[in-house]
């Protein structure tokens, strides 16, 4: 053994010191290193240029109580005792557009295509709880979604082979218990046994006062829908995911990782303590909620946020909730290659950076279900090619990398367990700064989580213009005189005057006087405490237009203006 081999191995030293003196500033000595300062991309965490079991010891770690075995408690590597040894994730795609007809050949493609598993977008219109002929939503109709007016709508759009899929997610989050309601009687019409049917829903109304826009009620009635639609799930469909906290909607706000997994879990608190105060068990509650997580292109700061989102969960439960249930203790995550790491200009590149993400999807471990933007998202809606191409990510990840062969291969990293234990902190540190402004509610209602979301927008914004931040093809290795390299989809004008042409052929058909009733039931069950999905099954088999049943809950709920609060930061 060398002299200086002995002297890295010296009695109460982890041999970092030794090896900075003696190795690595003699050897950037001369030439210096490649930046002034080396951090993480999101969180801004400096770097250290070695990590060792030193700096696991200074923030506590244990690997008994902090990382465990798979399967087992607090499940950092994996909720699954056997990893994606037992089964692969779930590969799935957003899509949705023009009117149903057009967006059943679109999912039927995407089946083709090797997906088992499809995310359904609606357009503007439908999710801010218009119907299409609403002057209001001209030239949106189809466009940025599918058009969703009546139940026909939606039993034309179920027309593709569900029967290959392992789940369905229905993003509608604001009008949910109206999307529900004609999700399971176009199902019921089609002879489909919903037993048999994995519906997922975002349902995730808090993130949409946040941080998009996509809201109709004032944030109290907005919760109440929502767990309206838990509850009925709850009661009726078990097998079904009530809850998907869009945390990756937090994420492409520029929030990082420990804001994404604090607001999202604080969130989450203010569904279930609304369950619970209505009477539920939090062993029944906490299986019915579930996340979905952005991916950026800072790898192990994705692969430490994936496993924190898992630990954090679970003692949140057990420490907080007093869970009891393995299933209670599990969380449940989507994770998805982030949607802001996909650039317009030289959109190839976005091919790359998608199969960075995915493997560090793959490698962070426990995400059921993983879902890929595509390379031409920054331009349009995807084409056909861009589907292909990210159906065939997840398989070459999958079955070409070997990554899915062992459970969390990283663990037991310095840099990795040093990254998820201190996310794990810093998370607690957060959620117990918003439970002291009254929970997810009061920092919402106080501004707290825009301010904060706006700050980092600032920060991260800074560091692409001062290059901090460097983005092949945007920021460095910029092309002089770009021109537009993929063909792109185009939109079909036309898809607009047809869905208004299907909506007014519908109601020339119904009972309008039935109509005129079951709104009224439904402005009944709004003023008490009747779950609303009861009126809305009722009303969408008469064929109550989406429009007309918000306009109905309008008329008791009011309309959110978020100008109307004064922050008081």
């Amino acid at each position: 053994m060398s002299r200086a081999s002995e002297k890295l191995k010296a009695p109460n030293d982890s041999g970092e010191t030794l090896w900075r003196t003696e190795y690595y500033e003699p050897a950037i000595a001369d030439t210096g290193e490649r930046k002034t300062r080396f951090q993480t991309q999101s969180l801004r965490w400096d770097i250290k240029p070695l990590y060792t079991q030193a700096d696991l010891d200074a923030i506590g770690f244990d690997p008994d109580t902090d990382l465990g075995l798979p399967g087992t408690y607090p499940y950092t590597r994996e909720t699954r005792p056997a990893g994606y040894r037992g089964d692969l994730w779930a590969m799935t795609q957003v899509s949705g557009f023009g009117c149903a007809e057009d967006s059943a050949k679109r999912w039927a493609y995407m089946v083709e295509q090797g997906l088992d598993s499809i995310i359904v977008e609606f357009d503007l219109p439908t999710t801010n709880g218009y119907d299409s002929d609403n002057p209001l939503c001209r030239g949106e109709v189809g466009r940025a979604g599918m058009a969703l007016d009546t139940l026909q709508d939606m039993e034309d759009a179920l027309d593709f082979p569900l029967e290959k899929l392992k789940n369905i997610t229905s993003v509608c989050n604001a009008p949910q218990p109206v999307n529900l309601a004609m999700l399971i009687k176009a199902l019921q019409r089609k002879g489909k046994k919903l037993e048999d049917i994995r519906l997922m829903m975002p349902n995730t109304i808090l993130v949409e006062y946040t941080c998009v826009g996509r809201y109709i009620y004032p944030p109290k009635h907005g919760l109440r829908l929502a767990c309206d639609v838990i509850e009925y799930c709850m009661q009726h469909h078990s097998n079904w995911m009530p809850l998907n906290i869009v945390g990756a909607q937090i994420y492409a706000a520029r929030g990082n990782p420990v804001q994404e997994i604090a607001y999202s879990f604080a969130m989450a608190r203010a569904y279930i303590d609304e369950l619970l105060a209505r009477g539920h068990d939090i062993n029944r509650v906490a299986p019915m909620v579930s996340f979905i997580t952005g991916i950026d292109m800072d790898f192990f700061e994705a692969i430490g946020k994936l496993r924190a989102y898992r630990k954090v969960w679970a003692r949140l439960m057990k420490e907080t909730y007093g869970a009891t249930a393995e299933e209670a203790l599990k969380l449940r995550l989507m994770s998805s290659p982030g949607t802001m790491s996909m650039a317009l200009q030289q959109p190839l590149n976005n091919i790359a950076r998608l199969g960075i993400e995915m493997l560090a999807c793959a490698l962070g471990g426990g995400a059921h279900t993983i879902n890929t933007p595509l390379y031409d998202e920054a331009h349009a809606l995807p084409s056909e090619d861009a589907i292909t191409i990210g159906a065939n990510i997840h398989h070459i990840v999958a079955q070409e990398t070997g990554v899915a062969d062992t459970i969390d291969p990283l663990a037991g990293s310095y840099y990795v367990e040093y990254m998820t234990k201190r996310m794990e902190d810093e998370v607690f540190a957060e959620l117990e700064k918003i439970e002291a402004m009254g929970g997810a509610l009061g920092a919402l209602e106080a501004g707290y989580f825009q301010s904060e979301l706006a700050e980092e927008q600032i920060a991260m914004n800074r560091d692409f213009h001062t290059g901090e931040r460097k983005f092949v093809g945007v920021n460095y290795r910029v092309k002089k005189d770009e021109q537009r390299e993929i063909e792109i989809f185009r939109h079909d004008e036309a898809a607009e005057a047809r869905q208004i042409e299907r909506l007014n052929k519908v109601k020339s058909r119904r009972d309008e006087a039935a109509v005129a009733r079951v709104l009224e039931k439904v402005r009944e069950a709004a003023r008490g405490n009747t779950n609303m999905v009861e009126p809305m099954l009722e009303a969408v088999e008469l064929y109550a237009t989406h429009g007309e049943l918000c306009d109905a809950m309008r008329d008791v709920f009011g309309e959110y203006d978020p100008n109307a609060l004064t922050p008081t930061l």
